[in-house]
């Protein structure tokens, strides 16, 4: 038996930078190391959207380019994450696209 199943998944993620994020950097200078290692950002906005990508798509306890370890708020192993989220809501919803009964 095979199916295809077509998965929603809407999270609603509270994203908090901490100082060690920077590494002493400003805004202003952090954004332009970052354009310069990754990819173009307008605005630390874009950055937070990164942030909150990450930690939907795998989780805490990853370190990611530009952005250190990003961990659950409450993380403190093995160290302080440099970006914590909190995920506040979920919402998933699952449908057969191929396979099913119709």
């Amino acid at each position: 038996m095979k199916r295809t199943i077509q998965v929603t998944i809407i999270n609603d993620i509270e994203i908090e930078f901490m100082p060690s994020l920077f590494g002493g950097m400003t805004e202003a200078k952090y954004l332009a190391e970052f354009n310069k290692g990754l990819f173009s950002v307008d605005s630390i906005d874009d950055v937070f959207k990164y942030a909150a990508r990450m930690a939907a798509c795998f989780g805490g306890g990853y370190e990611h380019d530009g952005l250190g370890l990003v961990d659950t708020h409450t993380s403190t192993y093995p160290r302080v994450p440099d970006v914590k989220f909190k995920v506040l809501s979920e919402e998933i919803e699952e449908e057969i696209t191929k396979g099913g009964a119709q």
